[in-house]
């Protein structure tokens, strides 16, 4: 006989392992096959693929397959384990046993972790025995390996710990699964949502930022698949890849595993047994689960409506129907019936819309000093001035097509730019250009803005920034480019039959832009941003620059140097299009609300369909007339098809121009 009855039970570990082992087994196949069993069928072949870059993460490796075991295994554990705390016979039979139950908690977690990390630690077996064995290093590497085994171990165990602290909330093992589902997204929707509001209502604030610099890492559903999978030959020879998860992220999540881990064992010693088969285990969370519900779906609402309509009016009619919604959909599931409509809930949603609406309204009165601030000349360094925060990211990246201005005139004028922009712009407006600002200080940190404006409302603060050499220099990025550099010039006729025209000869590549630099700085405003005609794209590829796409821009009949240039190689019919080579011009009146899709083709489609008959252009001095259009979409004027000769009947071009811009025989046959 012992002389003293130990704290582990085998027999609970054996139950448990009976009962939940097939996950394991799906665990470790659905990983074998995606990682070893890729490896040795790529070995086998005669001609191996190699993968390298980010390694087991590679699309290869189907690592978003992995992710899809890592997402659901570890929560259906946790169902399954603790599903008889859920079941009120189950419950009380399995407290019935003379084992503590702080005990039976920590078996059942022996037997989950045990069952999830075996499939892992398998997988990775094999591999370091294949990499031991044999040349990986097409494949992965043991760093890149060792790694891949941490992210899921902590992965897998923050999945498992993060619904096993759910489990102690609800008496529902599926309302277990999907809270523990929001549970895990929750900071990332309420980041987003959250951001959507201050986009919505504070002016400068840009959205796009929040989404794309720092969303994913507030939740890691997110943090695992957002990451940059591509790679490419830095100047050093060496392959460089992404990883998904930061060093520092992955320690949040491990002790964020180990303090669910304790919460949930608070729970359980205090969870009442009669709390199987309630929505939630007890009444006490009935007022958080009501105003988190209610403010998010208020967000959601207001997100939705605000997007859709652009209105403030019905940002906060959809605050109000998001709200209600949320508020009914929780109530029933708490009282697990949809007979809810009685006045103890009307004064529910009263009290919690209350609150919730103070919330909504203090969240943007907190950011209203954001909405003014503008640094001042002497702490910002430079200034990148453009169209869009890709564009921005795209700068701070080595070998960037993109630059900043930095000189003290320049910096002045981005900031009076920067004032206009605050006094025209209006934050639920989408409707104008896109202008961002980002501010780089000398303390190293930035300030970036984001405002949607109608360029005519601040045409005189662009007009002396935009004529500035440096912005030209930043703006067209051929004008700091290293000639020699550059090894090859495409030239992409708008004529769909015609040949690309390529430039391969030093001499003429430097010809070629030596006139085109000659042109570029000296146009005005208006040319930059209103180019008039037909324009002809060019990519120029640079050494160096590779794996960061082309510098690229685009050349206009008005651009007399290039014309001349084009016209001495004998280039200029190849890659210009002028009146001779139009066949005729059809001319559609703009201006029907019905069809404003920003969509030239479209919008003369649907006239068509209509059964409208355009004003038809045939001859040399009227087409003449009309080839001074250009790309811009207007609410009112006239959108003219271009018919290019040739075989192509489709070759076709849509241009547009201002009603007093246009001559007066279109004016006329439009009265």
């Amino acid at each position: 006989m012992p002389l003293k009855t130990s704290s582990f039970n085998r027999e609970i570990i054996k139950q448990d392992y009976r009962n939940v082992g097939w996950i394991a087994i799906v665990y470790f196949f659905g990983l074998f096959f995606f990682g070893p069993m890729q490896v040795w069928m790529s070995m086998s072949q005669e001609e191996p693929d190699f993968y390298n870059g980010t390694g087991m993460f590679e699309g290869a490796f189907l690592y978003e397959a992995q992710v899809v075991f890592v997402y659901l295994l570890p929560v259906l554990m946790a169902i399954f384990l603790f599903r008889y705390i859920q079941v009120r016979g189950a419950a009380d039979f399995a407290h019935s046993f003379p084992v503590k139950r702080s005990a039976l908690f920590m078996h059942h977690i022996l037997s989950g972790v045990s069952l999830l990390l075996a499939p892992l630690l398998l997988n990775y077996i094999l591999l370091l025995v294949t990499a031991l064995a044999a040349d990986v290093s097409a494949y992965y590497t043991l760093g890149n390996l060792g790694y891949w085994l941490l992210l899921m171990v902590v992965i897998t165990l923050l999945f498992f710990s993060v619904t096993v602290f759910i489990g102690m909330l609800t008496g529902l093992s599926a309302v277990q699964g999907v809270l523990s589902y929001i549970f895990l997204l929750l900071p990332a929707g309420l980041y987003a949502l959250i951001s959507y509001l201050l986009s919505s209502t504070v002016k400068g604030f840009s959205q796009n930022v929040i989404l794309n610099e720092s969303l994913d890492k507030f939740s890691p559903l997110l943090d695992i698949v957002v990451f940059e999978r591509s790679y490419y030959v830095s100047g050093e020879g060496e392959v460089a890849g992404e990883l998904p998860v930061a060093n520092v992220s992955l320690l949040i999540y491990g002790a964020a595993a180990v303090f669910f881990y304790f919460a949930a064992l608070y729970l359980y010693k205090k969870r009442p047994l009669e709390a199987a088969s309630n929505s939630l285990a007890s009444p006490i969370l009935h007022p958080v689960f009501k105003f988190g519900t209610m403010f998010c779906s208020a967000l959601f609402g207001g997100m939705y409506f605000g997007l859709t309509q652009n209105s403030h009016s019905w940002m906060i009619a959809g605050f109000v129907i998001g709200g209600t919604i949320g508020y009914l959909l929780i109530v029933m599931l708490i009282e697990k019936t949809w007979r809810i409509f009685i006045w103890k809930h009307a004064k529910g949603w009263a009290g919690y819309a209350l609150i919730t609406a103070v919330m909504i309204a203090v969240i943007p009165f907190l950011w209203k000093g954001y909405e003014s601030y503008i640094p001042s000349a002497g702490e910002v360094e430079k200034v990148y001035f453009g169209n869009g925060y890709y564009q921005y990211e795209e700068s701070q990246r080595e070998g960037s097509n993109y630059s900043f201005v930095r000189s003290k005139e320049a910096i002045e004028q981005v900031r009076a730019v920067h004032e206009s922009l605050i006094a025209e712009s209006e934050p639920l407006e989408k409707s104008g250009e896109d202008f961002f600002i980002g501010y780089q200080l000398d303390n190293g940190k930035e300030v970036l803005r984001q405002y949607y404006v109608d360029r005519k409302e601040i045409t005189e603060g662009l007009k002396e920034l935009y004529e500035t050499e440096e912005y030209k220099n930043m703006h067209y990025p051929i004008l700091q480019a290293d000639i020699s550099n550059i090894g090859k010039v495409d030239l992409y006729p708008v004529t769909n039959g015609s040949e690309m025209p390529r430039l391969y000869d030093p001499e003429k590549i430097s010809g070629f832009v030596e006139a085109l630099r000659k042109d570029l700085e000296g146009l005005t405003y208006e040319e930059m941003v209103d180019p008039k005609g037909f324009g002809t794209n060019i990519d120029f590829t640079v050494s160096g620059m590779e794996n960061r796409g082309f510098l690229s821009t685009s050349v206009y009949t008005s651009y007399e140097h290039t014309m001349e240039w084009l016209k001495e190689e004998d280039l200029y019919e190849e890659v210009m299009v002028d009146s001779s080579m139009v066949d005729k011009v059809e001319v559609y009146p703009l201006g029907n609300d019905k069809y404003d899709t920003y969509d030239f083709e479209g919008y003369a489609m649907a006239l068509q369909g209509e059964g409208y008959t355009p004003m038809t252009l045939n001859g040399a001095d009227q087409i003449e007339a009309v080839m001074n259009a250009d790309e811009n979409w207007r609410e009112n004027g006239y959108l003219f098809v271009y018919y290019l000769k040739g075989e192509d009947s489709e070759n076709k071009v849509y241009l547009s121009m201002e009603e007093a811009e246009a001559p007066d025989f279109v004016k006329e046959h439009f009265e």
